[in-house]
């Protein structure tokens, strides 16, 4: 698998701004751009991508927080916090995915493929958190904030200070101010692989006993995300509609 991949996997690094010398661990970039998805089709033990995602979550947040704090010492810890929430979600994360290609050579199951979910935010976001973890594991912490600074950081430019909120304290806010009252979310294995490995939650979000929005991740924590984000979308329809 490997060996007919090389190439590929190669000019992909390259294409990025790191320099393919550099390169000491092509299995593991392999296994980067492998979602787990991918090998849950298959009955022999492939490596996947689930695990580096543990190194991305501290690199990604240590190196934006520094970035932050170093390019924009005029805000404030609470401002740099909401920044940092919106350079890391998931639609920011898959934005940039999208850019750097990571769709046409990221391996995904047959099901996946066939649903058309290349282009699905959670893969994405997920692959392109790998790949950070691989290019810290083999490449160093130096290598991976210039990486992070290069490609993620950069899109600070796009981002809206209406909107830097993650969803959960958006629709927090939203139901406090109008029915004094905050969500309850409540989470379920959605999709699982034939060794039990879980592959998706939902997130369902309650508005007293009623579900206002349902959402999808491969975390609970991305699951309640997606839910609170399609709640607010419903609850601010319901309200254009009163108002009109």
């Amino acid at each position: 698998m490997l060996a007919s991949r090389k190439k590929d996997i190669l000019a992909f690094i390259e294409s990025l701004g790191v320099d393919e010398k550099t390169v000491t661990q092509l299995d593991l970039l392999d296994q980067a751009l492998t979602h787990k998805s991918y090998a849950a089709d298959y009955a022999t033990n492939i490596a996947h991508n689930e695990r580096l995602e543990f190194v991305w979550d501290a690199v990604l947040g240590s190196a934006i927080a520094t970035l932050l704090w170093i390019k924009h010492p005029e805000k404030s810890e609470a401002d740099m916090t909401l920044y940092k929430i919106a350079l890391v979600r998931e639609e920011t994360l898959s934005m940039v995915a999208k850019k750097m290609h990571i769709n046409n050579i990221v391996l995904i199951s047959k099901g996946e493929e066939k649903n058309w979910w290349r282009d699905k935010d959670a893969i994405l976001s997920d692959t392109l958190e790998a790949v950070i973890g691989y290019i810290t594991v083999d490449l160093g912490y130096e290598v991976a904030y210039k990486f992070v600074e290069k490609w993620i950081y950069k899109e600070i430019r796009t981002i809206s200070p209406d909107t830097v909120k993650s969803y959960k304290t958006q629709l927090q806010e939203w139901m406090q101010s109008r029915y004094k009252t905050i969500p309850n979310y409540i989470e379920s294995v959605e999709r699982q692989s034939s060794n039990g490995n879980v592959e998706s939650y939902r997130s369902d979000v309650y508005l007293s006993k009623d579900i206002i929005g349902h959402g999808f991740g491969s975390s609970k924590k991305k699951a309640q995300e997606s839910a609170a984000k399609n709640a607010l979308k419903k609850l601010t329809a319901w309200q254009e509609q009163g108002n009109k």
